[in-house]
Formats: structure tokens, C-alpha cells, sequence
């Protein structure tokens, strides 16, 4: 553990532009959590660059938010050709579409604030079904950029907290360390018995 976090902490320099760059590879709908590298940010601007934590978060918000009007200029470019394009097909679906035109003419910029909270897909489809629906640009990144501004606040700040207790967190799981494989010992052994048990009735049957 602190040799991972000497290494990262080594390379923090650079830690602004790799998060952006991968921030926009993933608005191109590489397979790259969003969620992770908010979460990572926060971690290291906690331990390693502290008097630079707000110039770090700066650089993630402002990659989350132009990643998605990549995604939304893809949907606006192809329109239903998306829904033929092998790298997207996984993620854009006509029924997943029709969906979430529904819920941005119900609920609006609370679409986009519980989208972004949503990982495996569904963000980038949020974006590009915007675009594929042809909602104007400048009500798309404002309505974004609320969300955006939300999500990312609340993620790279609990990871920044909680890499700042982190070696508390680590003391407290080694201490308990014991006794949760002691758990897992007897939830595997109970599940044995059980599924002994299930069968020897099954058998008599």
C-alpha cells in the first residue's frame, strides 16, 4: 500500500492532464470509469498535493463536463445511424432512447443529476441521446453543468476524505481483519451444510 501510494504520489505532477485526457477518452466511450478517476483524483490531491487540491478538481470537473459534449456531438452527428455503429450499439438502444427522451421532457436537469450517478452506459447515453433528440447545445451543457458540477463535487471529495483517514480506515480493517474471515468461514460452511442438506431431501424424494 505505501508503495502505491509513493509511486502515485511521485507522478502527482502529472496527474492534471492524464485524468482530463482520459476523461475525454472516455467521452468517446472507451471503457474508463468516470467514477473512478473522480474517487482517484480526490485520493491524490488529499495525500500528495494537498495546496493543490481545487486547481486538481478544476482540471476533473472541467474533463467530465467537455467528455459529455463529446458524447452529445457523436448522437448530433449520427443521429439513428448510431444505432448501426458496432462500438456504440452496446449502449445505444432504441427502447434505452425512447426512455430517456421520456424522463428529460418529465423531470428535466433532474434526468441529468441522477444519470450522472449512474455508471455502465448510461451516462454517455444520457449525452448522446440528447444530442441524437437535437436539444439545443446551450440548454444541454447548462443542465449539465449542474449535474456535472454535483457529481463530480461529491465523488472526488469523499475520495479526498476518505484518503485523508485513510491509514485509520486501514487500522480499523486490520483489526477486524480476524474476525471478517472468521465471518466468511462460517457463511461459506452454513452455505454447504444447507445446500447438502437441500440435496440429501431432494434425493429422498
Amino acid at each position: 500500500m505505501e508503495s502505491l501510494l509513493s509511486f502515485a504520489c511521485e507522478h502527482a505532477h502529472s496527474a492534471y492532464w492524464i485524468f482530463f485526457l482520459l476523461l475525454m477518452l472516455a467521452g468517446l466511450n472507451f471503457p474508463i470509469s468516470e467514477d473512478i478517476i473522480l474517487l482517484t483524483g480526490g485520493a491524490i490531491a488529499s495525500m500528495c498535493i494537498p495546496d493543490h487540491a481545487w486547481h486538481l478538481y478544476f482540471w476533473i470537473f472541467a474533463g467530465c463536463w467537455i467528455s459529455a459534449w463529446e458524447a452529445y456531438a457523436i448522437g448530433r452527428k449520427l443521429g439513428p445511424r448510431l444505432y448501426d455503429v458496432k462500438w456504440f450499439k452496446h449502449y445505444i438502444t432504441r427502447s434505452r432512447i425512447a426512455r430517456l427522451h421520456h424522463y428529460y421532457e418529465k423531470f428535466g436537469v433532474f434526468t441529468f443529476i441522477v444519470g450522472r450517478f449512474i455508471p455502465g452506459g448510461v451516462r454517455n447515453a444520457l449525452f448522446m441521446s440528447a444530442g441524437l433528440g437535437k436539444m439545443p447545445f446551450l440548454t444541454f451543457i447548462s443542465r449539465d453543468g449542474i449535474a456535472c458540477f454535483i457529481s463530480s463535487s461529491t465523488l472526488f471529495w469523499l475520495g479526498y476524505y476518505f484518503s485523508a483517514n485513510y491509514k485509520t480506515i486501514a487500522a480499523t480493517i486490520a483489526t477486524y481483519n480476524e474476525i471478517a474471515i472468521f465471518a466468511v468461514l462460517i457463511a461459506i460452511l452454513v452455505g454447504v451444510i444447507y445446500l447438502a442438506q437441500r440435496r440429501k431431501r431432494s434425493d429422498a424424494a
